[in-house]
């Protein structure tokens, strides 16, 4: 990688406060930044409304960078998943949802992960390091590009174009807050992506200082907390992070979030046998939900490699959901998209595709 910033990771402010330092116009910002992301331009000489004299002193200063695609895949559901190359060499998975003409990305934020939580794959990669706001925003112009070359069309007879983002895939995004913090500020951006804050959901394992930190910012996002247990030991057991920030502290931070922010949030539960989805687990949920404006969003367990966790069977699953909503507790159950390319929640990870990437590439 080069030693100077990609373009595509300055907020438009921050862009207007370079042109006005270099002596430049600050709305040519604007048209800087359509080019980015609605031309999807891969160099400065395709901005063609722009002063050569500026091209040359931006190309001076920025790099314009892409990822590489090296692979995709297409689930029999729909679900498509792509394998990302940066440009330092190191790979990040991005995966589409299409849902009744609305069209769901679930991006990855960090390349591999620390939180080493005993349910998802990515954790077995260990952290190498966060990703640009640029390369965030990135893998949703990809996406992009894929639907206007598809053709698909929106729920509307339109061309489709990404609808709703979940910083959900590839690492913990609270503790890649500043370029998070910035990707949803491009994304809400009613110039370029025009994404309302309903429409983007960040997702955290539980960094209880960062959730304070997104209110403080005023990051335009929903927030969504891994909870995955309902009581400290069993947390702890599969969320290391909870031996650092149990329950009770993240609770409280969530109840700030609320009270600040009046949006609820979404607890998102994955159900495994014997650990999450026991008649025990269905009451700590019902009395943690009870007094709050939260939702839950259950998930099965997908495919793992740890012998010691298992999914439920759909009659204890059922019977888990009818004892939370007998309560009058909003929960829903999470359809699996995308099992059978590992591109379900919790199967994200490059190593386990190196030979099916291989393979691929050796058939071309």
């Amino acid at each position: 990688m080069t030693n100077y910033k990609d373009i595509k990771s300055l907020t438009v402010d921050e862009l207007k406060e370079w042109l006005s330092a270099n002596c430049e116009k600050t709305y040519r910002a604007d048209q800087i930044e359509n080019w980015l992301f609605c031309g999807q331009v891969s160099s400065y000489d395709q901005m063609k409304n722009i002063p050569q004299q500026t091209r040359d002193k931006l190309s001076k200063a920025f790099a314009i960078r892409s990822l590489s695609e090296v692979q995709h895949l297409v689930s029999v559901d729909g679900t498509v998943k792509w394998l990302f190359k940066t440009p330092d060499e190191k790979f990040i998975e991005t995966v589409l949802i299409p849902t009744n003409g609305r069209f769901s990305v679930c991006v990855s934020t960090q390349i591999g992960c620390a939180q080493n939580c005993a349910f998802c794959r990515t954790a077995k990669m260990g952290f190498i390091r966060n990703l640009e706001a640029g390369e965030i925003l990135e893998e949703i112009i990809r996406v992009n590009e894929y639907l206007k070359e598809t053709g698909e069309i929106d729920a509307d007879g339109k061309p489709a174009q990404v609808t709703n983002i979940i910083f959900m895939g590839m690492g913990e995004p609270l503790n890649n807050l500043e370029n998070v913090h910035r990707t949803c500020c491009t994304l809400h951006n009613q110039k370029l992506f025009n994404l309302g804050r309903k429409k983007m959901t960040v997702s955290t394992s539980g960094v209880v200082p960062k959730i304070k930190e997104l209110v403080d910012r005023n990051t335009p996002c929903c927030l969504a907390v891994s909870l995955n247990s309902t009581n400290n030991e069993r947390r702890s057991s599969v969320m290391p992070v909870n031996k650092v920030w149990p329950i009770e502290k993240l609770l409280e931070a969530t109840d700030e979030y609320t009270r600040r922010t009046d949006n609820y949030v979404t607890f998102e539960f994955v159900l495994m046998k014997g650990v999450t989805c026991t008649d025990e687990a269905a009451k700590e949920l019902i009395k943690i939900c009870a007094p709050r404006r939260c939702k839950v969003n259950a998930i099965v367990l997908n495919q793992m490699d740890d012998p010691n966790l298992e999914a439920p069977t759909q009659e204890e699953v059922d019977h888990f959901l009818e004892k939370v909503r007998a309560a009058e507790i909003q929960i829903t159950i999470r359809n699996p998209r995308g099992r059978d390319i590992l591109a379900a929640c919790g199967q994200l990870a490059y190593k386990k595709q190196q030979k099916v990437v291989n393979a691929h590439t050796e058939s071309l």
